[in-house]
Parts: C-alpha cells; structure tokens; sequence
C-alpha cells in the first residue's frame, strides 16, 4: 500500500478530471522487464503473478515482454540498462550495489526470519524512512514491489553442520558484504559469486556449499550438489525489488502507475507466501531425493545466534566509512520496525 496510497489523492483528481470526457484511451502501454533468474526459480512465478495481475486490473492497457535468465545481461549489469532506458523494469538485489544502495541493505540483518517478516519490514521501512527512498530516487528507479526472502541457511557438500563448531573452515558462497560478516562469525570463509556459477563450484569442490533458502536450492538445483541443509537459522534476509525506469515512469498516466503499484502490493504478498510454503515443504522433497535436512531445535537457537551478537555494529561501520552517516538512525529505524513485526 506504500506508494499506491502516496498517489490516492493525485488519482482521485484524475479520476475526476476524466469523467467528463467522451471516451477513455485505448492506448496499450507495454514495459519491457529483464532479471536474471532462470524460468523453474520461484522469482519467476513472483514476477509472473506481478505481470498477469498488472494486465487484468490495468483492462489490458499494460502488456509485458519478459526477458529472464540474465537474456539482456548480468544481475549486476540490468540497473544501468535501466538506468539508460533501454529496459523500463529489471530487478535490483541491493547488496549486489552496496555503494548505491547501501542502506537498503539493513534488511540482510538477522532480526527476523521469515519472508512474509521480512518483506512487511522492507515495506514500512521505504514508508517511513525518507534515507531508504532516496537510495532509489537518486537512482533514477522507483520501486513497484519490495520483497525479502527468508533467512538464509546453510547447505553443504560433503560436511554435515549441526552445531556452531562445524561452520568453523568452511568454503561458502555468499552473497557478499554482511552476509561475509555473518560467515566469518561462525569461522567459515565467505566465496562471493552469483547463484548462475555456483552449482559448478560445489561439484568441483571449488566452494564447500553456499548460504542460502531451500527455495534457492531448487532454483539453482544446488540439491543435486549439496548433501546436506540446515533449516531454522538466520544467516542474513535478501532484499530485492523490481524498479521501473523513473522518466518512463513518470510518463504514464496516473491510472497506470496506480494499477503498477496495486499489483506490486498484491505480488508482495503473494511473493512472501510463496517463498515461506516453498521453504517449508522442500524440507519433504529434498529429504526423498536423499539430502538430510538438520532443522534446528527451539532450544538450540540461543546457541546458534550468539555469534551474531552486535552484528549490526560491522553493518553500520561498513557504511560510515563510505560517508552513510544515516546508517545508525536507519538501523534503529530498521530494528523498532522488526520488534513490531517479528516473532
């Protein structure tokens, strides 16, 4: 509801200002949209839901051409193609920009753990802070919809991990900045690179296996590499959003932009549920395809998040040394939020 109710009032004056007219325009508005997940990753289905809810409430004034699987560039190459107009919507993974988006980053942090936690955080966050927004503004991208995945996990090759002590000298992919922070906590060593090159890695032994949601591993098909997951943990939340070219933004009529935001609302919700009931029910189907799944115990949990204590102070002193003097009142801004939302 965060930007469809920003524009309410603006469309309630369009609305009324286009009652009088004779006839409504039948132009069709059509947004080329690129990002890197390949068609069987569960991002597909978000986007996809996004896509068909924006053509029905729009009456078939919004048409898509979709481009998935890295098909116009790299994750990290599609901002810049956004940027330059040559794609109107891509997707945009904030800590794969930490110097343009490094803020946005809190919401890595460990003080939740499910998708639907987190992506009602991420959301009240760009509400309420004027420092979140910006990041996107100064962009040139206005975000239509806001999502985090739940907390990552841990799943390895070869090394069963149940207890801290057995992180200590592991080889894993991360997705770089605090969730290496988070690693290095538990005495592994952080490997960045993308999700594209790591099903390779694990099957040569390159990395021992990678942080991330079971999601992600059927995704990726990290489960014919990886032997064994955990499933309770908190090694780092990943934000992401699907931002739109502001100018072209800017161009549309005020009815459209209001069906993009209302159908970003919408796909919010769906995204988180989604990802949560994939989560939970791929710890079944990894189990009958032979990976063991170690799901933590409540009374273990104090144990395992130890380690993470004061983790926020790295996140905020990463950020200060690149001049963010904004990162401790938006950490505190992120944590209020998450004493209000999370279990």
């Amino acid at each position: 509801m965060k930007r469809f109710c920003m524009s309410l009032i603006v469309g309630i004056f369009f609305v009324i200002a286009t009652l009088g007219s004779a006839h409504t325009s039948d132009k069709v508005y059509t947004l080329k949209i690129a990002d890197s997940f390949p068609v069987k990753h569960p991002v597909n289905k978000i986007i996809t839901f996004f896509m068909e809810e924006a053509k029905k409430q729009s009456d078939g004034k919004l048409e898509f051409n979709y481009y998935p699987a890295q098909q116009l560039g790299k994750q990290t190459d599609l901002l810049k193609l956004c940027q330059k107009g040559l794609v109107d919507v891509v997707y945009v993974g904030p800590s794969f920009f930490p110097g343009q988006f490094g803020l946005n980053t809190v919401t890595v942090l460990p003080f939740y753990s499910s998708a639907a936690e987190g992506t009602k955080i991420y959301n009240e966050l760009y509400k309420n802070s004027a420092e979140i927004r910006k990041e996107w503004e100064s962009n040139g991208v206005t975000p239509l919809l806001m999502m985090t995945a739940s907390q990552y996990n841990v799943g390895t090759n070869d090394k069963k991990v149940t207890q801290p002590s057995d992180m200590k000298g592991l080889r894993l992919k991360t997705a770089g900045e605090i969730f290496d922070s988070i690693v290095k906590r538990y005495g592994a060593e952080p490997i960045s690179m993308s999700f594209t090159d790591t099903y390779e890695a694990i099957q040569r032994k390159i990395v021992d296996g990678a942080i991330q949601a079971l999601a992600s591993a059927k995704g990726y098909r990290l489960y014919e590499v990886e032997k064994y997951h955990t499933y309770g943990l908190r090694f780092g939340g990943y934000p992401a959003a699907y931002a739109m070219n502001m100018k072209a933004f800017n161009k549309l009529p005020e009815d459209i932009q209001n069906v993009l935001f209302k159908a970003g609302d919408e796909t919010e919700e769906f995204g988180a549920k989604l990802w949560d009931n994939m989560d939970a029910s791929l710890i079944k189907v990894f189990q009958e395809k032979g990976m063991e799944i170690y799901q933590v115990p409540p009374d273990k949990k104090t144990e395992w998040f130890a380690p993470l204590s004061g983790i926020e102070e790295e996140w905020i002193a990463s950020l200060e040394k690149r001049g963010q003097v904004a990162a401790r009142p938006v950490f505190e801004q992120f944590k209020k939020i998450c004493e209000e939302i999370a279990e």
